[in-house]
């Protein structure tokens, strides 16, 4: 049985592992530098003194699912500051790229030392947890504070509710704690009402990954990278391959190019700090690697055979240019449990994944029941496939139509989410005008 107190304890003790791993500078990454600080809760005081919207996410993945809401509350709230906290300096990066009233600040570690001394300089009115990150001591402090938290986009998958099943005295009062959580779906659903939330903390939004929009910039790059690849050659993305997977794809690739030599694979490996190690695998079998790093707008890519993606939030480019959309993390066993075909699927992409897409299982379901996405399990079987869409472009275009109506059919989580996020809002704001009115009052 595992206690707060003695989860508490034990962060304290495995304090020098804990910061080995949020410090450590990786290859491909840029470094957190002097603001290490912001992990034990000494966090720069924010330019704008009135209490920010405080959205907390993890990673990359997570600032990109959360600026659909980001813009959002935005348009709505348009004088009020927006505080993302982030895990990762690629998340970091990913939030800088954004505009507006937006600060950025590392989420601290929970100790509830560092958490009380982030939220005492941040003075947050409400917290915003993107997807799942549950911490029992930022859960607690934030209630004693009388700051709401609401988890947005929650998905919660069946290996990640044993986990918390099996810590169920660590986590069962500080779930409680929790103010709202607007699940992706109704299974997401049941696994939390499972963890013994009550049925008033739960509804079902859908999953703001839906409700994707792409720019017109985006698209005109995608298409100029197409050009520069050549019109006329198939295009194959590997998207999101982890370490191991780089291998199969390749090998699938090899066999491609004996059916159809014109082909070329864009490759986009998962973490930054392999971009090197995936550039010098490639070229020991495709000596024409072209690096998206060290490409200029005026390059002659048409005889290139793999294009790799070592570059950052420039995914949704790299799929516009693309015929054909492998997603990585699906053929490694049950060790990731595949990304999100999302994207692809809106860019009416036909798409292939492995058999371990668990992380996404009702995305993948609803794209499998309209036969918009195909399931392989080893490179031969990706080669066969691949093989087949060239040859049979219409099928292509079909897979990629069908794909693309699961998510327009699934639009509209994104009403849902703000709807409920302005309730709580609007009252956190009345409930604040209400205490300083009476504090004026008593001068």
């Amino acid at each position: 049985m595992l206690s707060r107190t003695l989860y508490t304890t034990l962060l304290y003790a495995t304090s020098p592992l804990i910061f080995s791993l949020l410090l450590k500078t990786k290859k491909g990454k840029p470094p957190v530098g002097d603001r290490w600080k912001e992990f034990v809760g000494i966090a720069p005081e924010l330019k704008q003194s009135q209490q920010p919207i405080w959205i907390h996410a993890v990673s990359v993945g997570e600032v990109i699912a959360a600026t659909p809401i980001i813009n959002a509350l935005q348009q709505h709230y348009p004088e009020q500051p927006l505080l993302i906290t982030t895990t990762t300096s690629t998340g970091a990066e990913r939030v800088a790229a954004l505009t507006g009233n937006i600060e950025h600040r590392y989420f601290p570690a929970d100790y509830p030392c560092a958490v009380k001394q982030f939220i005492n300089r941040m003075q947050p009115a409400l917290c915003l947890i993107m997807e799942t990150e549950l911490w029992p001591n930022m859960l607690t402090i934030c209630e004693d504070k009388n700051i709401p938290t609401i988890v947005v986009n929650a998905r919660l998958s069946t290996k990640s509710q044993e986990k918390y099943q099996r810590f169920q005295s660590l986590f069962s009062a500080p779930l409680q704690k929790i103010t709202h959580i607007l699940c992706q779906d109704e299974d997401d659903q049941r696994r939390f009402s499972s963890l013994g939330l009550n049925q008033a903390q739960l509804s079902v939004t859908g999953t703001v990954k839906f409700d994707i929009q792409f720019s017109d910039a985006i698209i005109n790059n995608g298409l100029a990278l197409r050009q520069q690849l050549g019109l006329q050659r198939p295009v194959i993305i590997a998207s999101s391959t982890h370490k191991g997977e780089d291998e199969i794809v390749l090998a699938a690739f090899e066999h491609v190019k004996t059916q159809h030599p014109d082909a070329v694979l864009i490759l986009v490996p998962r973490h930054p700090e392999r971009f090197d190690d995936v550039a010098a695998l490639c070229l020991k079998s495709f000596p024409h690697t072209q690096r998206r790093s060290q490409t200029k707008l005026a390059d002659d890519l048409s005889h290139c055979d793999i294009y790799l993606g070592d570059s950052m939030g420039e995914m949704p480019i790299l799929l516009a240019a693309s015929d054909i959309c492998f997603m990585g993390g699906s053929l490694i066993g049950d060790k990731v449990g595949g990304h999100n075909l999302l994207e692809p699927a809106a860019l009416a992409k036909a798409c292939i994944t492995g058999p371990s897409y668990f992380n996404f299982a009702d995305v993948t379901a609803q794209l499998l029941d309209c036969e918009g996405v195909a399931v392989v399990n080893d490179a031969q079987e990706l080669a066969n496939k691949i093989n087949t869409l060239i040859s049979e472009p219409e099928m292509a275009v079909t897979m990629g139509k069908q794909a693309k109506q699961v998510v327009e059919k699934n639009k509209g989580a994104l009403e849902k989410i703000m709807h409920t996020l302005t309730h709580y809002i609007d009252q956190t704001i009345n409930q604040r005008n209400d205490q300083t009115t009476k504090q004026n009052g008593t001068k």
